[in-house]
């Protein structure tokens, strides 16, 4: 045995030396160390390796609502009486204002006729007063101007410097609150959600009122000042209210079972200013209309007397608000349409007796819609107003996609089999014919956006001892990096915002 291995390997050694043996042999010798090599253990080969790239991250809160009108109201007559006329049908599309519905009011009728022949012989009854009379009232009317003006300053001060400590601004809206610590801590005086829901509409009209009552002032120089003070009346008696709403919540919460009893007791003293100016604000202006009326008959000619005029003029005003009070009962006995939209619904006939504020008529807005959605309390701090969102609708295919926006955050919770919700509404951006009441509404609402910034995978980050880390692979190794996140994407990716640069190999996760 010994001899014939000794033979075959004297063999060997001349096939190697020939051209052909060497080129066979080095083949051989090359393609052993390869299976060398890609058999023995790779320490890379339990993990899936991913890569740091650059891409938009968007974060979103997925939820699902129902599609309701933005408007819906059951309307009543303020008034008992027999219907008379119905002008509408259910399904029937009415414009705001129009009329909908009457009950009897012959009576009414008559009553606004004899007012009205009233008021036009106290009006001719005027104009022959003053007929031969020359009145210069341009004094008197520049103070009725200071008046007016006055006036609003008093009131711009009293909402936006006083009452609006009583709110926190969210977006464009208020409301009802005040932050009384450093802490953050809000004070809503123990009011009813009714109330503060009563007092954030109301604040919000009231930024209308000014911005109205600017305008008018601005433009005083060609104006009926009469009128701009009957207005500015109305205005002050308007914020008069809302202060006096305000101060029945404020004064009656016991302060001294707070934290922040001098705090609010600042807030309590600031209302209290407000109301005082307001109040002092309406005697001067009304003054200072009843001086320039009365100042409109001081220069008369001869034949013509002062107090004839006054008298005449005050015939004229009570008649003009026996008119408007007939007008008033007449409006109190039938249903005007309170927006643009569709009847759904008419729970009466003609001929019968209907009793006052029984809801007799039912309607919607037919072209203004919203989704209403509950964002569980885990989701709600991400969700902010104006937030822009996609919607889908059940009734349609999946790319169908209708723009909407974040337009109310309700600010108490809503229980849903027992967890905490908050309802949210969105608005549609643009109207849609497709879109109806009742549809399911699979909503998207865009949270956050961070655009070209460097990402990996979330389940590439590790959490030990608080700290944040990606193993990032150093050529057969690998090596714990500290990172600090940022956004966290709705398909699975994760900003990062320091410890790593773009086109890094990474762990994504160990093979088990």
């Amino acid at each position: 045995m010994p001899n014939k291995i000794k033979k075959y390997g004297h063999r060997f050694i001349a096939f190697v030396k020939t051209p052909k043996g060497a080129i066979l042999t080095g083949a051989g010798i090359i393609v052993l160390f390869i299976l060398f090599s890609t058999t023995r253990d790779n320490p890379l080969a339990a993990y899936d390796i991913g890569e740091v790239v650059r891409k938009d991250v968007v974060s979103i809160v997925d939820v699902t609502g129902r599609v309701k009108p933005s408007e819906r109201v059951d309307v009543a007559l303020e008034r008992s009486g027999k219907i008379t006329r119905i002008d509408v049908a259910v399904g029937e599309n009415v414009q705001k204002g129009e009329l909908l519905l009457s009950a009897a009011g012959a009576d009414l009728y008559a009553s606004l006729a004899s007012a009205q022949a009233s008021l036009e012989i106290e009006r001719l009854e005027l104009a022959e007063i003053n007929r031969s009379s020359t009145v210069d009232w341009d004094n008197a009317r520049d103070q009725l101007i200071d008046s007016l003006e006055d006036s609003f300053v008093k009131a711009h001060d009293a909402i936006t410097d006083k009452a609006d400590r009583l709110f926190h601004k969210d977006g464009d809206f208020f409301r009802f609150g005040v932050e009384v610590g450093t802490d953050g801590t809000i004070e809503d005086f123990d009011a009813e959600l009714g109330d503060k829901l009563d007092l954030n509409y109301a604040r919000k009209g009231l930024g209308n009122t000014l911005e109205d009552w600017r305008t008018s002032n601005d433009s005083l120089s060609g104006a009926d000042v009469v009128v701009a003070a009957a207005q500015a009346e109305q205005d002050l008696a308007a914020i008069q209210t809302f202060l006096n709403d305000l101060a029945n919540i404020v004064n009656n919460f016991d302060s001294t079972a707070s934290d922040y009893t001098t705090t609010i007791d600042i807030y309590k003293a600031g209302l209290s200013s407000a109301r005082t100016s307001i109040s002092a604000a309406l005697t001067s202006l009304r003054s200072a209309k009843q001086s320039y009326l009365t100042t409109q008959a001081t220069i008369i000619t001869e034949g013509s007397d002062l107090q004839d005029v006054l008298l005449q003029e005050q015939r004229v005003e009570s008649a003009e608000a026996q008119v408007n009070a007939v007008y008033a009962e007449i409006e109190k006995s039938v249903i005007r349409a309170p927006f643009d939209g569709v009847v759904t619904g008419i729970n009466t006939e003609v001929g019968e007796i209907v009793a006052a504020n029984s809801p007799v008529l039912s309607m919607m807005s037919n072209t203004q819609f919203e989704i209403e959605t509950f964002v569980p309390e885990a989701d709600i701090a991400e969700v902010a107003l104006d937030n822009v969102a996609e919607a889908t609708l059940d009734a349609y295919d999946s790319d169908v996609v209708f723009e909407a926006y974040v337009g109310f955050i309700d600010p108490a919770e809503t229980m849903v089999e027992g967890v905490a919700t908050y309802k949210v509404l969105l608005n549609f951006k643009e109207e849609d014919e497709r879109i109806r009441s009742g549809m399911t509404a699979n909503v998207d609402i865009i949270t956050n956006t961070s655009l070209d910034t460097l990402t990996v995978p979330q389940r590439a980050v590790i959490e030990k001892d608080g700290q944040k880390f990606v193993r990032v692979v150093r050529g057969e190794e690998t090596e714990e990096v500290g990172v600090k996140i940022g956004l966290k994407g709705f398909d699975g990716d994760i900003e990062i915002l320091e410890g790593l640069d773009e086109g890094e190999k990474i762990v994504v996760f160990t093979r088990g």
